[in-house]
Order: C-alpha cells, then structure tokens, then sequence
C-alpha cells in the first residue's frame, strides 16, 4: 500500500499541472481567436478586363477565355459586362451587371445567359437577379454558387478571373 501511494502522489501532481498548462492554453487560443477580425478584408476589385469562362466552352482547346469589363461605379460596387464565345458551334455565356464586393465574395445582380448546344436542348439558359460569386481557398477567380443549368441536371461552372 505505501508502495502505490508513493506512485501515485507525484503522478496526481504531473496530471494536474498538465490539466492546468491545458486550461491555460485554452484560455490563450480563445483570447487570440476573440482578437481577429470576424471578416474578410474586402480589398478593392482590378477594374478594366478580366478573364471569363464557362468550362463547357474552355473545354475545347481552340477557345480562348472570354474577357469582361469591370468598372468602378462607387464605395466598393462595380459595373461588369461580357461574354465567352465558341465560334465554331455558337456557344456562348453573357454577363451584364452590377456588384457589391463583401471580402471575396461578390454579390452580383444582372442577368447571366449560358447556351451551350448540347445542354439544355441548345437553348438559352438565362439567370436574372441577385447571384453570389465566391473565391474560396487560394483561387484566383470567383465562381458562380448557382451553379445548377436550366436542364436541372449539368452543373455550369462561370468564372471571373482576378
């Protein structure tokens, strides 16, 4: 009996300071966390061109991206319109208007149209109003986050490029 009691005195201090140490680094994380902002930093959107794609269309390798224009219209909202053509089978994404910049989100409200002839039956593909275009991660482009085709099945992925 004193055998383990001589055991398990210094291991009852070690376990409590290590529980301490734990509460305390807790304690410090949390305080840090409190600290940052809660926010993405919204930075100012490069106007003038900018890359734009629809991958139905980048896909063949004879299609450049398309291009859009971005201009400033006050306190972190622009104008933007586009387009991404294939000229050989006549596809094409259009985008024209406005947005608000919140971090690396975009808050657009405009019209985008998608046609693409083997989706949708060949025929347009039109979205009116308010959207949100994210870059998540490392990217370097927003991407739509509506992402669902008219058909209700294809998945359109609309970029515009930093």
């Amino acid at each position: 009996m004193i055998v383990v009691c001589l055991f398990t005195e210094p291991l009852y201090y070690i376990m409590k300071n290590i529980v301490c140490f734990a509460f305390l680094f807790a304690y410090i994380l949390q305080a840090t966390a409190q600290t940052k902002p809660a926010t993405a930093t919204t930075l100012p959107v490069r106007t003038g061109q900018h890359s734009f794609t629809i991958q139905w269309i980048t896909f063949e390798k004879r299609n450049k991206p398309g291009t859009v224009i971005i201009r400033s219209i006050g306190d972190n909202e622009y104008s933007i319109e586009g387009e991404q053509r294939d000229k050989v089978k006549n596809d094409y994404v259009t985008i024209k208007g406005t947005f608000l910049v919140k971090g690396r989100e975009l808050k657009f409200n405009g019209k985008i149209v998608s046609c693409i002839s083997y989706i949708n039956n060949g025929k347009p593909c039109e979205s009116t109003g308010l959207v949100i275009f994210k870059a998540s991660g490392s990217r370097k482009y927003w991407r739509l986050q509506q992402m669902l085709n008219c058909d209700g099945v294809s998945t359109d992925y609309i970029d515009i490029f930093f």
